[in-house]
């Protein structure tokens, strides 16, 4: 029997995958692209199964997955790539997406982080040294985003993602049983240090930092010393020193 391979980028489905790129559609259907074999075998690792596998192979073993075929032209229409990988998997974001832990060891809370490529590093970082639980505060971008899903390379399905409004985070911090950590320029105590667990790190925006408000809510803040002379860290270097710091003693 002959396998039906789509062909034509106006095809519904194909329709309905390319609009996933926008935010309103991710918003609308609570669906997310991933591509490549790497992202497709680390949420197979995670036990979060697509929806939907498109590829210009052939049929995938990825469980209950709709599978579709497409030629090269579709696939190269629908990837976000300039080497499109033959393989893309449609996810349900409610699969990653989780309520605040407030029994974690690690949490990482990040505020305000508009650059997808910033958000997608941290959370590879994160999952690299294996922090599991991050926060996303007031205008963070889209971690479903095509760009911040690229950056992750996989990482996404490493983690578990939550949602919250400042406001509603400020709250919730009055019942956070440790440390609540910040760095900040003018600190006494320099990052290099022990930290107890459970321990919860702010991390804010590339510009600003963090707001004065959740500024406020740490009980511990540390600086990273910068002898040169550059202002200020990229946010995703600055978490990923933390990070690092605040695993040490588990590192192997």
């Amino acid at each position: 029997m002959a396998v039906e391979i789509i062909t034509s980028a106006q095809n519904p489905t194909v329709k309905a995958v390319r609009a996933l790129a926008e935010k309103k559609h991710r918003q609308e259907t609570g669906l997310f692209v991933a591509e490549g074999a790497r992202a497709l075998e680390r949420a197979r690792l995670a036990g979060i199964a697509p929806d939907q596998v498109l590829s210009v192979s052939g049929p995938q073993d990825w469980g209950q997955a709709r599978d579709i075929r497409v030629s090269d032209a579709v696939m190269a229409r629908l990837s976000q790539q300039n080497n499109p990988s033959g393989l893309i998997g449609v996810f349900r974001q409610s699969a990653l997406l989780t309520p605040f832990a407030r029994d974690a060891p690690i949490v990482l809370a990040l505020e305000d982080i508009r650059d997808p490529g910033n958000l997608g590093t941290i959370i590879r970082t994160a999952d690299a040294v294996g922090v599991r639980h991050i926060v996303l505060l007031g205008e963070s971008c889209d971690p479903f985003s095509p760009e911040a899903v690229r950056a992750t390379m996989g990482s996404l399905f490493g983690v578990a993602l939550t949602r919250l409004p400042t406001a509603k985070f400020l709250s919730a911090l009055d019942e956070w049983p440790g440390e609540i950590v910040a760095t900040a320029a003018d600190a006494r105590a320099d990052f290099r240090r022990l930290y107890p667990r459970p321990t919860l790190l702010l991390m804010g925006s590339e510009g600003s930092g963090l707001s004065p408000a959740l500024a406020a809510k740490a009980n511990v803040s540390v600086r990273i010393p910068m002898p040169g002379a550059a202002e200020s860290l990229n946010v995703a270097t600055a978490s990923a020193l933390m990070l690092y710091e605040i695993k040490r003693p588990e590192l192997a």
